[in-house]
């Protein structure tokens, strides 16, 4: 079970009120760049590798609290987070998502389809699907287990 440290649960924050607050016409304009999300975590500049290229931290971080997300049974949150420049994620969001074996059919569209999810599962503002979230994985995890433990008992 992931734990998230103050930093990342402060990038949840930021990112969990950027979804819940989009229009999920115009995903897009929910997006921040790195610098902006390290700015915002760290407005003081305390922590150069959060804020300013190449981002030694906030990496790391973003990626802890996708891994965190995808663990609860909601999209990457940090699908909101882009390039200054092309205004797309890195290539470290498609990698994260084919380590955390989800199905990348599409490089090319998966973050805009991730993007899509994000927004629309945040700015639902239902607590049900929080939970439901959150119970499906567990079930799903509790299934994994028990044909584990038949595996076992069979040999």
């Amino acid at each position: 079970m992931i734990t998230l440290t103050p930093t990342e649960r402060d990038i949840h924050r930021v990112l969990s009120t950027r979804a819940r607050e989009a229009d999920l016409a115009k995903p897009r304009e929910a997006c921040l760049t790195y610098k902006e999300l390290g700015l915002l975590i760290d407005p003081e500049g305390h922590n150069s590798g959060m804020s300013r290229p190449p981002f030694r931290t906030l990496f790391p971080a973003l990626g802890h609290v996708s891994m965190y997300e995808v663990e609860h049974g909601r999209p990457m949150l940090s699908a909101l987070v882009v390039a200054q420049d092309s205004r797309v994620p890195g290539p470290g969001f498609v990698e994260l998502a084919r380590h955390l074996q989800l199905p990348v059919n599409d490089p090319d569209t998966y973050w805009d389809d991730e993007l899509v999810e994000v927004v629309r599962f945040w700015s639902a503002h239902d607590p049900v699907l929080l939970l439901d979230a959150a119970v499906d994985r567990l079930m799903s995890e509790l299934g994994a287990i028990k044909a584990a433990v038949r595996r076992l008992g069979g040999a």
